[in-house]
Order: structure tokens, then sequence, then C-alpha cells
């Protein structure tokens, strides 16, 4: 693998792009196989899957191993050198055979003595997602050079391998919540699937800047190129130039292609790119916990996290038409309960608060944005949690029914009048606590809950 700078790019995009194109881990994994195959010559292939909950480095595709010493290969994965290499971060590269190569020539099916033994993380934004394993039999295979091209083509697959999990667990958690809102809160149907549009378009809008940056990253790769060309081409014919020339050239070239503008903007895009995947990251973290679905035992729940959580998913709801608020007591005791239910229950009265700001925004002309208030506390035996907004109301005579089930004030289609219902029954019957309210029509609504944690 000996290529000139200019070829050297050449190649390392051509390796990009085949990569990026990639939409599933089985299109992933065999074109990382084909690539490095075009790099050098090894006789076994390993790569392995991290899954931090286990502590284990499962082999999801191996080349040149039978069953039984993929079973070994993963078995003892982490007492070796790719646990050696996971917990370090780092390139492990073993030139010759030492105790570890013998001692698993002795458990091969046809006894193997692994010389050159390569192993490189796989890391994406610090996380170590895997390790990437190459063997050869023979004495020091692996060059420097190589090493370098692999590492390049696992990083790029590091990130889209993140990418592509994450998209499928993201497309699991939709379809869990969307069975949660079938059979538990199906009169919300209509506010599930504007929550869930909110939250595609919350995930879209650092998508798309972030698609913006790439572009101008490959702008900015093909501009840089083609100024290093430049250069090494005035290197080669360096002879033919005298110093001063040579510098002028230089100086016009380096105004041409703008390099200043660049180096400068080309960090600038780097760190908005990285902003909008924490961003998103942020955003699947949260669906991921507060959806748990399956989940029937009871368990711990902390209820701050829980609001922190459902104002997030609801942000595209409130956005536009009010402010939250969330004043939260940062010792407030967790609580045994299904946590799946309480979830769904704090995420309603939310839904409420943010449905009777745009209902009075509708009939006041006054009042253009309103104002949501979150806030817990806690006494000796309960836990207090307490919804303020200054949203339309509820009328006295009604209520003394809000509780009641199919009772609702909305017209037809915006409800069945079973949220409240259900907060009810989960709060009051089956956790044991209680549910308060207090309103004045047009001016705004308090609910207050209590919840026990003894």
């Amino acid at each position: 693998m000996n290529y000139n700078h200019t070829n050297f790019f050449d190649k390392y995009k051509d390796f990009a792009t085949k990569l990026v194109v990639c939409n599933d881990l089985r299109s992933l994994f065999g074109t990382v196989d084909k690539l490095v195959n075009e790099i050098c010559d090894y006789e076994y292939m390993v790569l392995y899957y991290y899954t931090p909950h286990s502590d284990r480095l499962i082999a999801v595709t191996t080349k040149g191993l039978t069953k039984e010493e993929r079973f070994i290969a993963q078995k003892t994965a982490m007492q070796r050198a790719p646990g050696r290499c996971l917990r370090a971060k780092e390139i492990i590269y073993i030139k010759e055979a030492d105790s570890e190569a013998y001692e698993l020539q002795n458990k091969f099916v046809k006894p193997t003595l692994l010389n050159s033994r390569l192993y490189i993380p796989l890391i994406n934004n610090n996380q170590v997602l895997g390790v990437y394993s190459l063997a050869s039999t023979k004495v020091d295979n692996f060059s420097d050079e190589v090493i370098n091209a692999i590492s390049f083509i696992t990083n790029i697959a590091a990130v889209i391998y993140k990418k592509i999990i994450d998209t499928r667990d993201l497309g699991r958690i939709n379809k869990r919540l969307e069975e949660i809102n079938r059979n538990f809160f199906s009169q919300k149907l209509q506010s599930i699937g504007q929550l869930a549009a909110g939250i595609a378009h919350e995930i879209n809008t650092p998508l798309q800047y972030i698609n913006d940056n790439l572009d101008f990253l490959e702008h900015s790769y093909e501009a840089l190129s083609n100024f290093a060309s430049s250069i090494y081409d005035l290197i080669n014919d360096w002879e033919t130039y005298n110093w001063s020339d040579a510098r002028n050239i230089i100086k016009r070239n380096i105004k041409e292609t703008d390099i200043d503008f660049f180096l400068s903007e080309i960090p600038v895009a780097i760190s908005q790119s990285q902003d909008g995947i924490l961003k998103i990251s942020k955003i699947i973290n949260t669906i991921k916990n507060f959806s748990q679905v399956g989940i029937k035992e009871q368990s711990f729940l902390n209820i701050n996290r829980t609001l922190e959580d459902v104002v997030l998913i609801t942000r595209n709801e409130w956005k536009k038409v009010a402010d939250v608020n969330l004043i939260l007591h940062n010792d407030l005791p967790v609580i045994y309960c299904y946590a799946d239910e309480v979830n769904q229950v704090l995420l309603q009265f939310l839904l409420n608060s943010i449905d009777a700001i745009k209902e009075k925004i509708q009939i006041d002309k006054d009042y253009t944005f309103g104002k949501i208030e979150i806030s817990t506390c806690f006494d000796d035996k309960y836990i207090v949690i307490q919804f303020v907004d200054d949203g339309i109301g509820i009328q006295e005579k009604h209520l003394d029914k809000i509780f009641d089930p199919f009772f609702t004030t909305k017209p037809p289609g915006k409800g069945t009048g079973q949220g409240l219902a259900v907060a009810h029954n989960v709060i009051c019957s089956k956790l044991g606590g209680d549910i308060f309210v207090s309103s004045n029509y047009l001016k705004g609504t308090e609910f207050i809950i209590k919840l026990s944690f003894e």
C-alpha cells in the first residue's frame, strides 16, 4: 500500500465514500471487510461488539474461524488483548507470537500460531463500541501505513455503526410508545401523533445543520485537497523555480483557495455537528428513559428526571405557545411504582396544560403566550408535584366531574375524556396518593399530585 500524496487523499476519500452509503449493519460490516481486504492480507478477523450492561465483547462477525473457535474467541475476549484494547481505548499491535498466541494455538480446532495480531478500538464520541481484530500467521504482517488506513476505516465505521444502532433503537422506541398509547391512552391518539411529530421535528433540526456542515466539509476537503496537490506539484518541479517565484505561487494559491476561511470555519462546522449529535443523543436517551413498556414489575422512579424527560419530549408542543419553568427539589426521594404508568400520567398533565393555553390563545386576542410551572417538594411521607398554568382554566360547574370517565369539555375529535380518569386511577387507586385541583376559568389551573415514597 504505497500512494503518493494525491492518491493518498483519493484513496481515503474513496474509503469514506463507500462507507457513508451503508445504511444497515450487514452492508457496513461487508464494506469494512472488503476495504480491509484491499489493504492487506490476513487469515483471521473478528469484529467484537461491546455490551456495557454485561461487560462482554460479542463476536458479531468473523473470518477464518470455525463456530467452536468463534465461541472460544468470544468467551475469552475480555481477558485477552481485545479486552485490553477496549479498556485502554488504544490500538494494540503484537508483531510476533507471545504466550497468548500459544494459548490460542492449543485451543484452535486446527492448531495455528498467530504471530501478528492487530486490535483497533471502535470509538465514537469517546465511547468504545467494540474492537476490530485481525490476525496473521506471518511475523510483523501489518505496516504502520496499513494500520493507519485500517484505523481510518474503522473510525468512520464506528460513527456509522452508532448512527445505525441509534436509528434502529429509535424505531423500536417509537413502536413501543405507539403500543403504550394504543393500549393505555387510546383516547389521546391525536395528541400522541402530534407529540411524535414534535420529537421528529426536534431531531430533524440538528440533523439539517449537521447535513449542511457535512456538505461544507466536503467542499472544504475538495478545496484543501486541490491546494495540497498544487503544493506537491510545486515541490516536484522545485528546480524550475527560484525561491521568490515559488513563494509568490504559494501566496497566490493560499489567497485563491481562501485557506484562512477554511481554517476558521472548519472547526466551527465540526463543533456545531458535534453539538447536534449530542442533542439528538440526548433526545434519544430521554425517550429510552421515559419509555418503559413491557416492564410489568414495580421499580424505583426518579420523579425529577421523569419531569425533565416529559418537558424535553413535548418541547415542540409548547415552545411556540408557552414558557415551561421547572422548579425541582434536589433531594427528592425516589418512589416505588409502575414507572410506565406514572410517566404517562405526568405526560398527560403537561399535555393538558399545553392544550389549555392553546385554547385560551384561540379565544383571547390579548393572550399570545402562556406560562407553565412544574415544581416538586416533599414532606415526611409524600412527594408533591405541582402543575400550574395560566391557560383557559376549568369552569366551576365542571370541577367535580373532571375525573369521571369519558367526561370532557373539548369539542368532538379532541379527546374522549379518559386522561384525568386514568390519572386518578393510577395516582389514587394504585399508588395510594391524591390529586387536588383548583381553577379559575380564563385565568388558569393548578393540579397538586401527592405520591407516597414510604
